[in-house]
């Protein structure tokens, strides 16, 4: 019997290696990953993500993008902000990483969900933690919406109040080559600063014979995302030729923009 049993209590004993831990996604939130230099580590988000890719990460660290799953690999130890955003929601991730020799968690796989019950108390996640959220906190997503309302919206009174957003200065202008390619040409409209961040509107104008489809990852400057009013513009002339996007950054636009770096790979 003992040598029936022996070989499933070592398989037991192997799956037990490999532990996942799991936290909850909250607006305003930030997700710590602990991280170790050369060991790669697997971040699974409920649904399929974009990566806002800069160009120093190439020296700190590997990465490989599949779906909803991102594979990380540090080359050098570094603490870094990553800001994923949700092909289908439009929610933002926000990773805290860090690498560290002492990192536990850095070999498990680590899963970030949705939980949909409206019973539970309110809670974010810090540092793989529960924390108690003691105040509603402003979001990339309340940014965007404000900054689209105060564009669009028919009158002030349907802008919905959102405390913490203010409108900054910035230089009315057109701009070349902020898109590549060159399909559309840019002209500054507005920006407003919450929450650490900036989000500033522009409007993308196509100046091709054909419709142009737009596409986040042509965009260069500092920036962590870019959302766009329409997806598409039609060919130059036609009254529906040109969509405004709204662009997220940490600095402020006239800063994030002098960067050649793409928005994303």
């Amino acid at each position: 019997m003992i040598r029936f049993l022996l070989p499933f209590i070592i398989m037991l004993c192997s799956f037990g290696g490999y532990a996942t831990e799991r936290v909850k996604w909250e607006q305003g939130q930030e997700i710590g990953v602990e991280l170790k230099e050369n060991v790669e580590r697997k971040v699974t988000f409920p649904e399929k993500v974009r990566f806002a890719v800069k160009a120093r990460y190439a020296e700190q660290f590997k990465h490989s993008l599949i779906d909803n799953m991102l594979y990380i690999t540090p080359v050098t130890e570094f603490t870094e902000k990553l800001t994923l955003q949700g092909l289908d929601s439009g929610r933002f991730y926000v990773l805290q990483a860090s690498v560290s020799e002492g990192a536990a968690k850095a070999r498990d796989d680590l899963i970030i969900h949705i939980n949909e019950s409206k019973n539970e108390p309110e809670q974010g996640v810090v540092g793989g933690s529960r924390l108690p959220i003691q105040a509603p906190q402003l979001t990339p997503i309340d940014l965007v919406q404000f900054a689209s309302q105060s564009l669009y919206a028919p009158s002030a009174e349907l802008i919905e109040p959102t405390p913490g957003v203010r409108r900054v200065v910035v230089k009315q202008r057109a701009m070349a080559n902020l898109y590549r390619g060159g399909a559309f040409t840019s002209e500054v409209l507005a920006s407003w600063n919450g929450g650490g961040l900036y989000v500033t509107a522009l409007k993308l104008i196509n100046v091709s014979t054909q419709a142009v489809t737009f596409e986040p990852c042509r965009i260069r400057g500092d920036f962590y995302s870019a959302t766009a009013q329409f997806k598409s513009a039609m060919p130059a002339g036609h009254k529906k030729d040109f969509t405004v996007i709204y662009l997220l950054s940490e600095k402020p636009f006239d800063i994030a923009v002098q960067s050649r770096e793409l928005l994303c790979v």
